[in-house]
């Protein structure tokens, strides 16, 4: 199996029906499908259960309510493909996707980690809409720490699960972190690019992010909320910080650069904050 595709759903049913269909529909045969259902209430349920029942290549299971990085990690162990892929039941990938990443790792000599552009659906007219793409270096096979400082732009984003193929083995010597419900991601993903060899970016816009979500926890406006993922924030920092330094690839100007780069975006989350709030975390955010 060259590749397993995991979706975390909770509470999604009127959106993972066009995820799914968009996942069946790619042109590579070689796929299987993980559906992690986070103890959904809505009849989301059901409907992973009807796909599992008409598609072999389906398989869903069904767990308590535990957040998104619990069911990505259970998505990881019960994966059998040489490569994850991971998509959120509010998006979608589009057709040619899992052929393109083929052709990459057949091309590259089977890459850690392929990186491929987006598309942001719905999203805010004054932002940029490029800010999850980079096109430069493309079909080139990098180290991780090279393109980690190739992505570090002001206003730019990478750290995200769904913007990447990860050979399978990546995740065998990272340790995942248990206490986050949100911004897992901002903690491991830099770690996960930095500790591997061979790292591609590849032009072919395979990934629809669906903007403005409002069942997502990053998009929650209450004060009670914000005050949540700012802590989540502080904590993944310091967890991406600490387990950088401890990697045996990186030297003392690695650790220097990336410790600039994330205190940078530590600045920028407290920039953020809603003004009732910047008093009360600024010991926090120690910045």
């Amino acid at each position: 199996m060259m590749f397993s595709v995991i979706v975390p759903c909770f509470n999604s049913k009127d959106y993972v029906r066009n995820c799914i269909d968009s996942i069946l529909a790619q042109d590579y045969p070689s796929f299987e499908i993980i559906l992690i259902d986070d103890g959904s209430t809505d009849g989301t349920s059901e409907i992973l259960d009807d796909y599992a029942n008409k598609y072999l290549r389906v398989r869903v299971y069904h767990f308590e309510n535990a957040g998104v990085s619990y069911s990505r990690r259970r998505g990881i162990t019960l994966a059998t493909g040489n490569y994850l892929i991971f998509v959120d039941s509010y998006d979608t990938i589009n057709p040619n996707l899992l052929r393109e990443l083929s052709l990459a790792v057949a091309q590259h000599n089977l890459p850690d980690i392929i990186r491929y552009q987006a598309n942001l659906v719905g999203d805010a007219k004054h932002k940029d809409h490029q800010r999850y793409n980079f096109g430069s270096n493309l079909n080139i096979s990098q180290t991780g720490l090279d393109v980690l400082r190739q992505w570090s732009i002001p206003g730019k984003k990478y750290a995200v699960y769904w913007l990447f193929a990860f050979k399978r083995s990546v995740f065998a010597n990272v340790l995942f972190t248990v206490d986050l419900r949100c911004y897992e991601d901002v903690a491991l993903i830099p770690v996960l690019i930095a500790a591997s060899k061979n790292v591609l970016t590849i032009r072919y816009v395979g990934y629809n992010y669906t903007c403005n979500n409002l069942n997502s926890l990053t998009n929650k406006r209450s004060l009670d909320a914000e005050r949540q993922r700012a802590f989540d924030f502080i904590y993944a920092y310091k967890y991406a910080i600490e387990n950088f330094s401890k990697l045996d690839n990186v030297s003392a100007l690695d650790i220097a650069f990336f410790y600039e780069d994330y205190t940078n975006r530590l600045r920028g989350k407290y920039d953020s904050l809603p003004e009732e709030l910047k008093d009360e975390l600024a010991d926090a955010f120690q910045l």
